[in-house]
């Protein structure tokens, strides 16, 4: 397991990082720059993978939900069709 360094102990480290941004400002500089480009590209790319899972998803939910609802009327159209014969038979039997 990787050991975490609390927020106490971090705490120095960002205060002094804040209080002294002089010391090597030109390395971070350079270094920031260079991860950042990296960083914001592979966010986008991450992003344009999730919206295109995303919309995936939303199609094949809607399919579900097309069939789902196709399964309900032909339950209903049983149902009533059920309904109907159930009724003949009442008058059928009552005469």
């Amino acid at each position: 397991s990787v050991p975490m360094e609390s927020f106490s102990s971090l705490l120095p480290k960002a205060l002094s990082a804040v209080l002294h941004p002089a010391v090597n400002s030109e390395h971070q500089t350079g270094s920031l720059e260079e991860n950042l480009k990296p960083n914001l590209e592979q966010l986008q790319t991450e992003l344009k993978i999730l919206r295109d899972q995303f919309e995936l998803m939303k199609s094949q939910h809607n399919k579900e939900i097309k069939l789902l609802m196709n399964e309900l009327d032909e339950e209903k159209r049983i149902r009533l069709t059920l309904q109907m014969e159930i009724q003949r038979m009442k008058k059928h039997m009552s005469k």
